[in-house]
């Protein structure tokens, strides 16, 4: 029925259940019935807390629900690509958190799924409508030109000490894990949204903090990056340079500085947008929101329109293998140690 309400299940039960519920139990587009978790307990404790028909730690009772209609899959990164097939070949539209998989490969396997039964996929890049980031890129289109320098930094210290973070997937390279999944690939994504493609990247990785306890106090290895630097040279020219650290002492917010050919963009940390023209006083707003929840708002209903009204959903499958071929291109450059291509796409 146009303009119903789109029967939802989301899986996972970390940032599913930070955001993705409470925003989908809160927006007339959708009704959320059911809701997957690893283990049934947290399943049950979502689904109770929300008023859901289903909380399972069983992917195929979950996909099997009756009336079910779409999933968001907010599960570890290396369980995205299968689960997003699974649901396609059941008929269930698909939002997919960032990035789509663990690799091109299997993110291909996914748009073939897809495209083959016909259902709609999004993909869940939400910074990039938070209003420091989408009023950003609206002053960068109007006032830099051609990209000269670019530089991504973001600080933060929740990851300083062993005991600031427990052991989770986050902390495993196999499932998908480390700060890459977590920021990188935003700030990938926002560049290809200012500047459209790039012609090579480098880059570096470090475990800054190996160590971590898991939920029983087993101490873990950590095998996932929490601390990266990559390189960019733009298609056409210019360069850029993208960092993060997680064990920082002391946090700090990002900031993000362009310099074009015809002007300058800067977002500072305290979140004011400052920008300018060639020979102009730079002019000054905000300090802007950084809201997740409104910014996952947005995606959500996007994705309700490309379900109900068949228009495109943004950010749809294609930006998001684009997204990934960057990604894949960074991890080959800091294994390799060389500046690497991003495959075609």
């Amino acid at each position: 029925m146009p303009g119903a309400p789109v029967k939802i299940a989301v899986l996972g039960g970390g940032y599913g259940a930070k955001v993705p519920l409470p925003v989908l139990a809160d927006i007339a587009e959708f009704h959320p019935v059911a809701v997957w978790s690893r283990t049934p307990q947290r399943a049950a404790e979502l689904a109770e807390q929300h008023g859901l028909e289903l909380g399972t730690s069983d992917v195929e009772e979950l996909l099997a629900h009756p009336g079910l209609e779409a999933v968001h899959v907010a599960t570890p990164v290396a369980t995205h690509a299968e689960i997003a097939i699974a649901a396609a070949r059941r008929g269930l539209h698909v939002l997919v958190d960032k990035p789509v998989a663990l690799d091109l490969a299997e993110g291909r396997a996914v748009r073939d799924a897809v495209e083959a039964a016909g259902v709609v996929c999004a993909v869940n890049y939400g910074r990039r409508f938070q209003a420091t980031r989408e009023r950003l890129l609206a002053r960068v289109a109007e006032v830099a030109g051609a990209p000269r320098m670019v530089s991504i930094s973001l600080v933060f210290d929740d990851h300083a000490l062993p005991e600031s973070r427990p052991f989770t997937w986050v902390q495993d390279a196999a499932l998908g894990g480390g700060r890459l999944q977590g920021y990188g690939v935003h700030d990938l994504d926002l560049l290809l949204a200012a500047f459209g493609e790039v012609d090579a990247v480098a880059a570096a990785t470090e475990v800054g903090v190996d160590r971590r306890r898991d939920a029983d106090g087993t101490p873990r290895a950590v095998t996932a990056e929490d601390a990266y630097v990559i390189l960019v040279r733009f298609r056409g020219g210019g360069l850029g340079h993208i960092s993060l650290t997680a064990t920082a002492r002391h946090g700090r917010g990002d900031v993000i500085e362009v310099h074009g050919s015809e002007g300058t963009v800067r977002l500072d940390a305290d979140k004011r947008l400052h920008w300018g023209r060639a020979g102009e006083d730079l002019q000054v707003e905000g300090p802007l929101k950084a809201d997740s929840k409104q910014a996952y708002a947005r995606i959500a209903r996007s994705f309700h329109a490309a379900i109900r009204d068949g228009s495109a959903p943004d950010p749809d499958l294609a930006e998001g293998l684009r997204v990934q071929a960057l990604l894949d291109a960074v991890r080959r450059a800091d294994a390799e140690r060389r500046w690497v291509e991003p495959e075609p796409v």
